[in-house]
């Protein structure tokens, strides 16, 4: 009977469940105090007082599962832990380590507390430039950091901003107060920008290193770029493209475009309405601002070639211009024992003309001079800075030349009874001549990729073959009004740029005007990308306002494209109650008269290629005299016909009253005497 017993009792204890139990011993975290953003290391011991057997372990904050892990089995005892993310979890909380229920329920859960110190992040530095979208075949993304003139330390740059802290790559910045250029290939960024980076964070270049952590890279499509501190709070962030991120970012992308620079100022408000674009290695110069005096103001074609021939004789010459043809403005130079500096644009459209091909060669054998054109060929991986260079100023010693004409026989014209109308301004100032000279001197450049050195034997673009300049006189029906007028007196002036600043300061000068607004353009165009052209939407706004608005635009036969977006854009001004004509005479001026006390003289046409992606010139003239003797030039073109264009009847009134003016001055005098 006992032997029955016992074979029972072995048989039930054989059949009966697996005696299942763990025991959660203790859990512990590197510190229970930390800063918001640290990342802390929750550990745990988990004991088997049982038998093996698969089981989870769940990690919780408060009531919220940070994480939980599975094991298939268990010896004596096991050690799980996590990594926990502190940011976003400011205040006292309970860390509570659980395992799944089994025998003994009462051990399976064990805790300990922390505390999370909010910290307010100071906001050192922003992100003042990026280039996430380069040129094909320039590796030179960056990032301008800028600290707004404070001085920071124990930041970071990444890429990753989403992920946790110690998942994300880096870039460790030094402490440093200023701007600090960090490119990921040093001499590509010097192609580009014609300056070196301070660091890059592939070494690949000269240019010092940075400490990295990671791959570095920016998506062309889009992508985040943030500043942190090393306790992984956001100092500053920019989403860019068709990314989508929204910590310290408030609604949509920033756009973006291949082989453009997004740049903004100190300002941070961490949208995209902040942000605007340019071209790679495009300055952004502000608006130049001084006191002048000695100054001649002139027009083509009635005195331009006086006033230009005669101040082209110097020691030191600099001439930026979009185009030179002019073969007795070449002779002069030729003669000059100066030392010349040129640059033209050299992918003029059309090709670059046989005469300056022919012009350049000369000065450069006879002279010596500095040759150097801006040009672009993508097929090359050669970008452009701007879409051209239609600039047109000169630097002679200390006199400064700005206008709209390009040195051509039609825009500085020997004979004066042809030719285009242009403005133009001679001031002799040393400091207007170092603001030039700033600017030319940072876009002839020989380390950017763009400038090419002219190159004799170059079959395009080099000495031509079989060419000789014509120096022949051409006559026109033009019969010259104007002389130069002198300036002796004190006014001040203003450079302004394009790309850099012309939109903004032409858009102020407009919004300022009070009583009227005269401007005569080679073209506008009605439409440019984003809408209607800002500049004719500032000249609605100011004729609603009351301000008296004429626009005068050139109707060239030859060039039928510009001749039918002057047709439309009359249209659309006289539809808007604004004054606008289709001259008669051949305008190629750029130029605008605010309330007869405010001139600019300009190479800018109104396009937007020429306001956003050209480099040009212009100077608004705060002088009385100066808009007066232009507000001449523009009454007369208004009112100007040609001679085939008058009727009989016109010419007998003309005739009349000139006979009848003759007899008046002939009264006048009899009574003198």
């Amino acid at each position: 009977m006992r032997l029955i017993t016992l074979a029972v009792a072995i048989i039930l204890l054989s059949s009966a469940a697996p005696y299942y139990d763990l025991e959660v011993r203790w859990v512990k975290i590197d510190k229970n105090v930390v800063v918001e953003g640290e990342i802390v290391n929750i550990r745990a011991r988990i004991d088997n007082n049982g038998e093996s057997h698969p089981f989870n372990v769940y990690f919780y904050l408060d009531g919220m599962l940070i994480k939980k892990i599975h094991y298939e089995s268990i010896n004596k005892y096991r050690l799980p832990s996590v990594k926990f993310d502190t940011k976003g979890h400011a205040g006292n909380h309970t860390i509570y380590v659980k395992v799944d229920d089994d025998y003994d329920n009462s051990n399976n859960e064990g805790l300990c507390r922390i505390t999370i110190i909010k910290v307010i992040p100071r906001k050192d530095a922003i992100i003042k430039e990026f280039y996430p979208y380069t040129n094909a075949g320039v590796n030179c993304e960056y990032v301008l950091v800028s600290t707004c003139n404070r001085t920071c330390s124990g930041l970071y740059i990444t890429t990753q901003p989403w992920k946790r802290m110690d998942k994300q790559n880096k870039i460790y910045l030094p402490a440093f107060k200023g701007e600090i250029y960090i490119t990921r290939n040093g001499s590509a960024f010097i192609k580009q920008m014609g300056f070196e980076a301070d660091y890059e964070y592939y070494n690949v270049s000269s240019t010092p290193d940075i400490e990295r952590k990671g791959a570095i890279y920016m998506p062309n499509n889009g992508g985040a770029i943030a500043i942190k501190d090393r306790f992984n709070n956001t100092i500053d962030c920019v989403v860019y493209g068709n990314f989508s991120f929204s910590d310290e970012w408030y609604g949509k992308p920033i756009p973006v475009k291949e082989g453009f620079i997004l740049y903004r100022n100190c300002n941070d408000t961490n949208t995209f309405h902040e942000w605007k674009g340019r071209r790679a290695g495009a300055s952004h110069f502000p608006p130049f601002s001084l006191t002048v005096k000695n100054a001649t103001f002139f027009c083509s074609p009635d005195c331009s070639y006086d006033v230009v021939s005669n101040a082209i004789e110097g020691k030191n010459i600099s001439i930026n211009i979009y185009m030179f043809t002019n073969p007795f403005l070449y002779r002069i130079l030729e003669k000059q024992n100066a030392t010349v500096r040129m640059l033209l644009d050299g992918n003029v459209i059309g090709g670059i003309p046989v005469e300056e091909r022919y012009i350049l060669w000369k000065l450069k054998s006879n002279k010596k001079a500095d040759v150097k054109y801006i040009f672009g060929n993508e097929k090359y991986h050669i970008y452009k800075r701007y879409a051209f260079d239609h600039a047109k100023y000169a630097i002679i010693d200390d006199k400064c030349i700005i206008e709209s004409a390009n040195w051509v026989r039609n825009g500085i014209p020997e004979n004066p009874t042809y030719g285009n109308r242009e403005w133009g301004v001679l001031i002799e100032n040393e400091s207007l001549a170092r603001v030039l000279w700033k600017i030319f001197k940072y876009d002839f450049n020989q380390k950017f990729m763009d400038i090419i050195p002219f190159n004799i034997s170059h079959p395009f673009m080099g000495k031509p073959k079989n060419f000789s300049l014509f120096f022949n006189k051409i006559n026109g029906d033009y019969k010259p009004v104007f002389h130069p007028e002198k300036e002796e007196e004190k006014f001040n002036v203003t450079v302004i740029l394009s790309p850099d600043n012309a939109e903004e300061e032409i858009l102020k000068l407009i919004r300022n005007a009070r009583k009227e607004i005269l401007i005569e353009q080679a073209y506008i165009q009605r439409e440019w990308h984003d809408g209607i052209n800002p500049f004719l939407k500032a000249l609605i706004e100011k004729a609603k306002e009351g301000v008296k608005v004429k626009v005068l635009m050139n109707y060239n036969e030859k060039y039928y494209s510009t001749n039918r977006m002057n047709e439309e854009t009359m249209k659309y001004l006289l539809s808007n109650g604004i004054e606008a004509k289709l001259a008669k005479i051949n305008i190629h001026n750029k130029g605008m008269i605010i309330d007869d006390e405010i001139t600019l003289i300009s190479s800018i046409n109104w396009g937007e290629n020429s306001v956003r992606n050209n480099r040009e010139m212009g100077i608004i003239i705060y002088d009385k005299n100066a808009s007066v003797y232009f507000h001449h030039i523009f009454d007369y073109d208004w009112k100007y016909m040609k001679k085939s264009e008058y009727t009989d009847m016109q010419i007998y009134a003309i005739a009349g009253i000139f006979i009848i003016t003759a007899f008046i001055i002939y009264l006048g005098r009899r009574k003198n005497d």
